[in-house]
């Protein structure tokens, strides 16, 4: 068989719907399965439905509650495909999609390899957020969100896999820590064992973000969490950007400490502070039409970045909770 289809959800409904149909309008000649993990309250009548002539391709397996990286690893190990292609429930591909990876993977012979991310909307409030998204001052820095770029990296989103050629030792996820950034652990090893990851950015892989600010706060603290867990285990930074958020906070703590003794370093706090409102006025009126797309983008901002510093500063609590979990 050619490549496998992975798919992990989570109650996704409509945007599951999309993502199946768009692998039911898939231009492929290749021999390929679908296998999908549900852990909430999708059915596979539906999901049937939704792929049509293709639904023999499906393998779909109920699994009530079973975390990310558990379900990745059940489809990793039940793939019958050469190349495994991850797709995310939120995700939407373009009717070329499975052709266009498999022929980069053959190109390549890179162990990962995968295209470039870009946000999706479906209504004003959720077009904001992914501009916020987009935006260099929040996830927008790395490679795999860059629209002009055709290379190695460190890691990339989604992806898919050489089943044969990774070589990364133990589990693919690790489920010993389940909130852990899977997608750069996995990426990390496989590059700690010689292997390659490689982007192109002609492929896209269109994502539907969060529908509300309160919903993209939880997502920026679990990418906090995950980034902090896959830091204290690999002792690495994946990326330079990462220690700004970390610093920038010691820093304020440091000079508020210091501002009790010493008041000029309240001024000098004072004056940092506002050059980060600044920075974040330019980035929220570059994306914003109007005064209340205005106040969202600024608000998105600063919400990211307080929920992904929580995260991360949490994030060493939840690693010694799993550790003594699996005691």
């Amino acid at each position: 068989m050619d490549l496998s289809v992975a798919i992990t959800t989570y109650s996704e409904g409509e945007y599951l719907d999309r993502l199946l149909k768009d692998l039911a309008a898939q231009k492929c000649g290749l021999n390929f399965e679908i296998i999908l993990v549900e852990a909430g309250n999708y059915d596979m009548d539906r999901a049937h439905a939704c792929l049509g002539d293709l639904s023999d391709k499906l393998i779909f397996i109920y699994k009530p509650k079973l975390s990310r990286t558990e379900s990745l690893n059940l489809i990793f190990q039940l793939a019958k495909g050469s190349l495994i292609v991850r797709l995310d429930a939120r995700s939407h591909i373009d009717q070329n999609y499975l052709e266009d990876i498999f022929s980069l993977a053959m190109e390549t012979g890179a162990e990962n390899v995968g295209g470039v991310m870009s946000p999706l909307a479906l209504d004003d409030k959720q077009a904001i957020i992914a501009e916020i998204m987009k935006s260099p001052f929040s996830f927008g820095g790395g490679k795999s969100r860059k629209t002009k770029y055709r290379g190695y990296a460190d890691s990339v989103y989604l992806g898919a896999f050489q089943k044969n050629k990774c070589i990364f030792g133990g589990e693919w996820f690790d489920s010993k820590h389940p909130k852990i950034s899977e997608d750069s652990d996995l990426n990390y090893r496989i590059r700690m064992n010689g292997g390659k990851i490689f982007i192109d950015s002609s492929i896209v892989v269109q994502h539907y973000p969060r529908e509300t600010l309160s919903k993209f706060y939880k997502l920026c603290f679990n990418y906090g969490v995950g980034r902090g867990l896959f830091i204290l285990k690999n002792k690495i930074f994946s990326a330079y950007r990462q220690l700004v958020p970390p610093i920038s906070l010691i820093t304020a703590i440091s000079l508020l400490v210091l501002g009790l003794f010493y008041h000029p370093a309240i001024y000098l706090l004072m004056g940092l502070f506002a050059f980060y409102l600044m920075i974040i006025s330019i980035a929220a009126i570059s994306i914003s039409k109007n005064i209340g797309q205005l106040t969202m983008a600024y608000m998105g901002f600063v919400g990211c970045h307080v929920c992904w510093t929580a995260g991360l500063l949490i994030s060493p609590y939840v690693y010694r909770q799993d550790l003594a979990r699996k005691i």
